[in-house]
């Protein structure tokens, strides 16, 4: 009896230790459905779950942002989960290999790559533009162009100085009314000069405005940072901007870390 309670024990003590040993998992974010086979509970932020559970992906598009402090972010799919129950990798590639464009805004191309494709636009944002390039006053100034009931809407967009300044609640307004999101689809950057009683509209580009959630980016974002606490500056900002990036769509390096340093008091030490 004694022999059978220290194997017992034994058993015991080993099935703690390979449950300590294995990785667990935290959900930023989730698109579609996924549960976890052995509970039947669905991914939802902010769970946190073990690497080997077995995943269900009730609808197969479904993916997730899922974050390890030591692992890194990971992006769950339907063909990735069986490679990210079994390995041991990290996952993605280093954040600090991903590509960002620094600002000011230099030349014509990098304004009109900027602001192509999913665009995420944040309660206010100050974007450093070149004034050699695109000066700004009374007679020189950009706007932004896009249809609302079959009425084309015209917003012109503040500045001080060189820096554009884009402010949400002004921009999706119609006679003082707020528009929903989703009820804009697309929207064209343009460059205006005024000579004289003659208007130059300069076409820039048009992109598909993103208007996250608040709260909700905040507590996805709150994740990440909380994950990667012993993490530099940089690394952190490289890190949400990739998750962004996967997520919603381009945004502008210089916004997001005024975002970040509003929400969290993020800064470069």
């Amino acid at each position: 009896m004694k022999k059978f309670n220290i194997i017992l024990s034994a058993l015991c003590l080993m099935y703690i230790a390979s449950i300590n040993a294995q990785d667990n998992f935290k959900v930023i974010k989730i698109n579609g459905n996924i549960i976890l086979q052995r509970t039947g509970t669905a991914l939802d932020v902010g769970l946190e779950f073990a690497q080997n559970e077995n995943l269900v992906f009730k609808i197969p598009s479904s993916r997730a942002a899922v974050i390890n402090p030591k692992r890194g972010r990971y992006l769950l799919t339907a063909e990735s989960a069986a490679e990210f129950a079994s390995s041991k990798s990290n996952f993605l590639p280093s954040a600090n290999k991903i590509s960002m464009r620094g600002s000011p805004v230099s030349v014509i191309e990098d304004l009109r790559l900027k602001f192509e494709g999913n665009y995420v636009i944040f309660d206010k944002m100050n974007l450093n533009i070149d004034p050699m390039e695109y000066p700004m006053n009374d007679t020189n100034y950009f706007y932004i162009r896009y249809d609302f009931k079959a009425q084309q809407i015209n917003k012109k967009l503040s500045f001080v100085k060189d820096t554009l300044i884009i402010n949400k609640t002004e921009l999706i307004s119609v006679d003082g009314r707020q528009i929903p999101n989703e009820e804009i689809k697309e929207m064209t950057l343009m460059y205006c000069t005024e000579r004289g009683d003659k208007y130059i509209s300069n076409y820039i580009s048009k992109f598909s405005p993103v208007f996250p959630d608040q709260e909700a980016l905040k507590k996805e974002t709150g994740i990440i940072l909380t994950e990667m606490k012993d993490k530099s500056y940089d690394e952190k900002i490289a890190e949400v901007t990739s998750f962004i990036n996967d997520f919603y769509g381009k945004c502008d390096e210089e916004c997001l870390k005024q975002w970040l340093k509003q929400n969290y008091n993020l800064k470069n030490q």
